[in-house]
């Protein structure tokens, strides 16, 4: 039987972890027919698909071109069953938070690794195009983790870039494409100026009845007289825009009503991506040159990304026993970086839903009428003009001295950052089964921060501007040496890998500050009077020695170990070193004679267990009492004590263990993968708790424990396959649990939390809401009462303070999912293509604290309202889930379950369609090939829970954050 052995890339079978498939073709010499065998790269080798113990997924170049990723790992959102994706907002460039198999932490890191190209990346993922990524691999579980030990708790993932192909002529490729990008969902509807006048005069006309004793008639006549001076501001033309009866007044015209949102939310934010590359390669030699460029708005007025990537790969066989390779990039990226979230002036998310309308874009005088600036232009409202001596229009209570509109445009802050990522290796073939690789690379990352605020306007005007910026250089080499042994002996299959590594981590920062500036002048020289100057040194080193070994007896049973023995300097001596081992089986049973039919054509029992380790602490040396300079006295030098210490400190643990199946149907018609994984995580690195009055409030240390469980589900399916038309399709469903097994104390609360022994980190703990009391309109909330048998019921109280005891709180819901995945459909029909990507999580809460702060009904003056509280109770009776518009103090929009929803959507992740020329009509001009394509990301979403983007921080609460994009874009793909 004659066989051949066709990479996807040349060379790609030393990448560590990284599962993009080679595939050997078998001829059935009786009928033809052809077989493809997969071929996987796991760990510092290379295994068959059926022979992989663990679990590992791949999303291959395919998929990731048919999504629109910013930044690559966001192609991973919706793909792969066990890994969940959140999207961080609307900022192009950011990275998601990615979590694999749940949270394996409190306080250390719980991101993956990430190698790239076969060594750890130390830089931002951002700085990777996706269009020069051939694959990413995902290795879940301790048997396809544990030789990366100390770094792989969390899971790891491998990028592999592209690279050319032995024996091919060089092949050019060029795409471009343009789009269009909006608010992926709708915000919350607020207040017009119109209804937030008449709905202020109302609270003000409820307080002076309910609080201060006065009739209907009396209340009314006050709110009239007193609603401007309350508010500050006037945006009509009469002195008094609101009658006795809350209705606007006979010739009262808006000046202006302002749309916050409007103002300072992209709703056409352009997109364009360019993008070049030629690979090929001789007998003996394989090269790839990219370059991409890429110029993205956000979501955010004034946000912005643009990145120019470059990258050279080159592998060549030197002689019968001798390969090398270099693989290069420069990366260099530029973000304009408006406040995202946060509950400050500058978050533009914050302003909308706080500032409401009646407040002006630009300065206005007592009349209400422009104020120009000396050279006649419009001046931004501050809010802080009560100096000047108007009565209304000049200064406002609420967000004083900001304008957020003013921000954008005014102040500047600028990301830039630089990459150079070169990684080599040189391999040495001693016989067919026994070879020395060598490889090393090196990583230097430049992060430039640049923030300036206006030397006249804002929060720095009273110091005449401010500059800040920071310049961090962050050096990574990585030196690893492989001796690998594979040889068969019959029915019988032996592989064995000894291995060292070396890493050296060095962060060099420094940062500076001035104040004092003149017009136009935006950099620290400029400063008048330098402020601060700093800057430090964290530096790390990890060595690892590992082993593996696998056997496999007629590609039936298969059994796998590996152990790994890491150094880290963030332990100390005593504690440096940690030992992390990972043992797997499988049994091919499809492949046992008794098996054979024609149903099942593959059928794989796995099984796995391994303990790794995570050493990602918040400080480079938590196990050092430190100390800070600075603090002096007159012209005595001064220090102060660094907190508690624990000098044992050590590595948290992760034990973690895998059982699944992996079956095909009708000749893998249809496949399925199903896993059961369990993880638990002790030893945690984590801020232990202590009195106050030792001097310090918690300690880091190795306390408490974790488990994340649950099932996982994969199947495609090859629906319809013919000539001119086929359809594919890919199910992944993931349904986890997490669970508290050990802490240093009963419980605690945690924010919307409590976490105790046998919940989850992500179970909310509130205050149980009970409605609006029909007679008063105020809010009411549950609490325990005990009758004389000792039976304890919940009865509503209007007394908040009672209900927001520990005692009454309650367990409501989770913010973890309880089912969440994906489903992707790809259609072929002569030379059009389609393919969808949905994602869609259902079962978990959200707490919608935006929502909240619009629900206060008009308890503070002058911030902006749902367009809900027009719903409010008006009457003693009234039914409603509203309580009463009323200018006091109340707790009606306090923290309760009157806020938490059900969080479920389905999005339209991604969807492509595109169109192949016919290769007849572009031969004769010197094309191979011609696409033109239009994608969309985040074109429609459900929500259970609307106003707010579905994905939020994990923890469930929202941060008033920008939100996701809904992107369009047309483009083309040319080859020759």
């Amino acid at each position: 039987m004659n066989c051949k052995l066709r990479l996807l890339s040349a060379g790609v079978l030393f990448f560590i972890g990284h599962s993009a498939f080679a595939q050997q073709q078998k001829i059935d010499t009786v009928g033809g027919e052809q077989k493809i065998e997969e071929v996987v790269v796991v760990a510092f080798g290379t295994q068959k698909k059926e022979a992989i113990v663990g679990s590992v997924a791949t999303v291959d170049k395919k998929v990731i071109e048919n999504q629109q990723a910013t930044s690559v790992l966001s192609a991973l959102q919706g793909t792969v069953a066990g890994v969940n994706v959140i999207s961080t907002g609307g900022m192009p460039g950011d990275n998601p938070s990615i979590y694999i198999r749940g949270i394996a932490s409190i306080n250390a890191s719980t991101q993956p690794l990430i190698i790239v190209d076969g060594s750890p990346y130390g830089g931002n993922v951002n700085s990777i195009p996706q269009d020069q990524v051939e694959s990413m691999s995902i290795l879940k579980d301790a048997s396809a983790t544990a030789l990366y030990g100390s770094r792989a708790a969390n899971g790891v993932i491998i990028i592999t870039t592209k690279k050319g192909r032995l024996n091919s002529k060089p092949r050019v490729n060029i795409s471009s494409l343009v789009g269009v990008s909006s608010s992926a969902v709708k915000f919350h509807e607020v207040l017009g100026a119109e209804d937030f006048m008449k709905g202020t005069w109302q609270a003000i006309k409820n307080n002076r009845i309910r609080n201060n004793g006065a009739t209907e008639a009396t209340a009314a006549l006050y709110a009239t007289n007193n609603l401007v001076n309350t508010l500050t501001y006037n945006p009509y033309n009469v002195a008094q825009p609101v009658d006795v009866n809350g209705n606007i007044v006979d010739g009262a015209t808006l000046l202006w009503d302002t749309d916050w949102r409007k103002e300072l939310v992209n709703e056409a934010a352009f997109k364009q991506e360019h993008r070049f590359n030629v690979s090929g390669g001789s007998e003996n030699t394989t090269y790839f040159l990219g370059a991409d460029y890429l110029d993205m708005y956000g979501n955010i007025k004034t946000s912005r990304f643009e990145r120019i990537g470059l990258r050279g790969n080159v592998e060549s066989k030197v002689n019968d026993w001798l390969k090398v390779g270099l693989n290069s990039s420069f990366t260099s990226s530029s973000q304009n970086y408006p406040v995202q979230s946060g509950n400050t002036y500058a978050s533009a998310i914050q302003w909308i839903y706080t500032l409401p309308n009646i407040y002006p874009l630009y300065m206005r005088d007592q009349s209400g009428n422009p104020i120009l600036d000396n050279f006649g232009k419009l001046q931004y409202d501050y809010g802080n003009e009560g100096a000047s001596g108007r009565l209304v229009n000049a200064q406002r209570d609420v967000l004083n001295n900001e304008n957020a509109v003013g921000a954008l445009f005014n102040n500047k802050i600028r990301y830039n950052r630089y990459d150079m990522f070169a990684n080599g290796f040189a391999e040495v073939s001693f016989t067919n089964y026994l070879k020395l690789r060598s490889q090393g690379s090196f990583q230097l990352y430049t992060y430039d921060s640049n923030e300036y605020d206006h030397y006249r306007y804002g929060a720095a005007a009273s110091v005449n501007g401010r500059v800040s910026q920071s310049r961090d250089l962050a050096k990574t080499i990585n030196w690893t040496n492989t001796l690998s042994f594979d040889k068969k002996y019959g029915d019988h299959s032996v592989q064995a890998q000894a291995i060292f590594e070396l890493m050296d981590y060095r962060y060099d920062a420094l940062n500076a500050q001035g104040t004092g500036y003149l017009p136009d002048v935006f950099v620290l020289n400029g400063s008048t009077t330098p402020e601060s100057v700093g800057g430090y040194v964290n530096q790390e080193r990890l060595v690892g020695y590992l082993g593996r070994a696998a056997y496999n007896y007629a590609n039936k049973y298969f059994v796998e170990g590996s152990v790994r023995t890491d150094g880290s300097t963030r332990f100390a001596p005593e504690t440096r070193w940690g030992t992390f081992y990972s043992v797997g089986a499988a049994w091919v049973v499809s492949n046992e004679s008794f098996f054979q039919n024609d149903i099942v054509n593959n059928f794989k029992l796995k099984a796995s267990y391994g303990e790794l380790g995570n050493n990602a602490t918040a400080s480079y040396f938590p196990y050092l009492e430190t100390y800070a300079t600075g603090w002096n006295q007159l012209d005595q030098t001064g220090i102060i004590l660094g907190g508690a210490r624990d000098y044992f400190l050590t590595w948290e643990k992760t034990a973690s263990s895998n059982v699944g199946a992996e079956l095909g149907f009708f000749n893998n018609r249809i496949t399925a993968e199903i896993d059961y994984f369990n993880k638990e995580s002790i030893d945690l690195i984590y801020a232990k708790p202590l009195p106050g009055s030792t001097g310090n409030t918690s300690i880091t240390t190795n306390v408490g424990s974790l488990r994340n469980y649950g099932w996982e589900f994969n199947v495609n399916t090859r629906n319809i396959t013919t000539q001119k038309f086929s359809w594919t399709s890919n199910l992944n469903l993931t349904f986890e649990n997490n669970e508290i097994t050990e802490l240093t104390q009963k419980s605690f609360i945690n924010g919307t939390k409590r976490w105790e022994v046998g919940r989850s980190l992500f179970d909310f703990f509130l205050v149980e809401w009970a409605g609006v009391d029909p007679t008063t309109g105020m809010g009411t909330w549950y609490v325990n009462q005990t009758d004389a048998n000792g039976n304890v019921t919940r009865v509503a109280s209007t007394d908040y303070n009672a209900a927001n005891s520990e005692a009454n709180k309650k367990y409501v819901g989770s913010s973890l999912p309880k089912a969440r995945g994906g489903f992707t459909n790809n259609f072929r029909f002569g030379n059009f293509e389609l393919n969808s990507l949905f994602n869609f999580a259902f079962g978990a809460q959200i707490y919608d604290s935006s929502y909240a702060a619009l629900m206060t009904g008009f308890s503070s003056a002058g911030r902006q309202q749902s367009v809900d509280v027009l719903n409010a109770w008006q009457n003693p009776g009234d039914i409603t889930d509203v309580p009463v518009n009323i200018m006091s103090n109340n707790q009606n929009a306090s923290t309760s379950t009157r806020f938490l929803y059900d969080n479920d959507f389905v999005r339209l992740k991604a969807l492509s369609l595109g169109y192949n020329v016919d290769r007849n009509l572009i031969e004769r001009i010197g094309i191979n090939n011609m696409k033109i394509y239009l994608q969309g990301e985040n074109l429609w979403t459900w929500q259970s829970h609307e106003g707010i983007d579905p994905e939020q921080g994990i923890s469930g609460t929202t941060d008033s954050r920008s939100y996701n994009l809904r992107t369009i874009s047309l483009g083309f793909n040319i080859g020759f």
